[in-house]
Parts: structure tokens; sequence; C-alpha cells
């Protein structure tokens, strides 16, 4: 496995939460490894070694997370500044997403490094044109896909959705991470409700299924790598990365 394609049943899962911490986690143990947000929307504008660029906010965590310091030409190659999604985003700016152009930042940083941590944007069939959807992506670059989801209730149909989609375009799932976006509400029941769709997915996904990660924002680098190993577990981790 060369890397990791980061993706989830819907926006605002997660995704970025758990690519930073896999990559934190990475560099705490000594591995190469290289973070890619390559296509984002809602960016803005940064400027630095000899670059200007429309970069998403994601791909300014990923890059923390791992201390990279390759060019945001090959971390984030494509990024609209309207906060929408891509293909919409794209249209109004005139400017259509052309995968080739993806893949090649991809190549560059597979060669580079041992492996690429990918994050995708929204989920499988997020459109990017109208003939192509992050699917195609994940498809091209041919990473195994990392599947994030919430945790409380209603994520067994999407969980479910995402890997059936999945499994019919002939995508590999290496694994589901259930995740607090948000806190959880307080009360029995919803601890009640998180339980049980662990053991439901663990049960009915077919893949590995870990987690949930609790909701924890503001954690540097090194406590961040140490708690979502104390979630995960460190064997899940390493057949992830």
């Amino acid at each position: 496995m060369s890397g990791i394609f980061v993706t989830g049943t819907d926006t605002g899962v997660g995704k970025t939460v758990v690519a930073c911490a896999l990559a934190a986690w990475c560099c705490a143990r000594g591995k190469d490894v290289a973070v890619m947000k390559p296509i984002a929307t809602g960016g803005q504008v940064v400027r630095g070694g000899g670059e200007r660029r429309v970069v998403s906010e994601d791909a300014l965590a990923l890059a923390r997370a791992a201390g990279s310091q390759e060019p945001w030409r090959l971390v984030n190659p494509v990024c609209f500044q309207e906060p929408m999604a891509p293909w919409a985003a794209a249209q109004r700016a005139r400017r259509p997403i052309r995968l080739a152009g993806v893949v090649a930042a991809f190549r560059t940083l597979q060669r580079r490094h041992a492996s690429v941590i990918v994050e995708g944007a929204g989920g499988l069939l997020a459109p990017l044109s109208a003939h192509e959807t992050m699917a195609d992506l994940a498809e091209r670059l041919g990473l195994p896909l990392l599947l994030v989801a919430r945790a409380g209730l209603g994520t067994l149909n999407h969980t479910l959705l995402s890997l059936a989609c999945a499994k019919r375009l002939g995508l590999r799932v290496a694994g589901v991470v259930l995740n607090h976006h948000e806190p959880p509400p307080p009360g029995r029941l919803s601890s009640v409700i998180i339980r049980t769709n662990v053991e439901a997915l663990r049960l009915l996904a077919g893949v590995p299924v870990a987690g949930p990660l609790p909701f924890r924002p503001g954690l540097d680098e090194r406590r961040r790598a140490a708690w979502v190993e104390a979630h995960l577990g460190r064997r899940f981790l390493e057949r992830m990365t």
C-alpha cells in the first residue's frame, strides 16, 4: 500500500480530522509520508516559496500535521475560493477540473515519499464534472479508501450506502472510522445509539471498523498522534498507513 484515500459519507463528517491524525501519527513514528488535498473549495490566498496560490484550510491543516515542505501546487493542485461543491465552483470560475493534472501531482509526491495520505472532498459521488466524480479520482490514484462516518443516528444507512457504492465501482475499502464531528447529545440514549451503531457496522460493513473518535478540537500534533492511537489502536493505524 503506497497510501490511503480518505473519503467520507458526507461533507463535514471529519475527513480532515482523521487525515491529519493519520499524518501526525505517521510522523511521530518516523514514517515518510506526504499529504494531499487534490481538489478543494473555500480557499484563501497564500504566499511562500515563490508561490501565490489559493489554498484550502484543509490543505493547510494537513501540511502542518505532516510537517510538509512540498509546494502547494502538489499538496493542493486545484482549489477554488468560493465555498461550494467543486463542480459548481469550477463552473462559476469557468475553470474545469482536469484530473490529469491532479494525478500528475500525486505521482510526483508518490515518487518522493514512501506513502501519500490523500483527502477527498465530500463523498464518493461528489461530482467533479458532468462525467466524473470523486470516486473516479480515487480509482485513478489507485489507492484504497478509508471511509469516515458519523458516529450517531443515521450513520448506518449513510455508511452502508457508501460501502455499497465503493463495491459497485470496484474500489477497495481498507476500513471505516467513526468520528464525532461535534459533541454528542447528552444522555444515556445517545450513548446506546452510538454503541449499537458500532456493533452493527462491525457486523455488516465487511471491513475493519474503528472508533468512535471523540470530539477533541485544538490538539497539537504530538497529542493528536497519541489521541488517535488511543482510540483507533496501533494495529488499525498500521493497516491504514
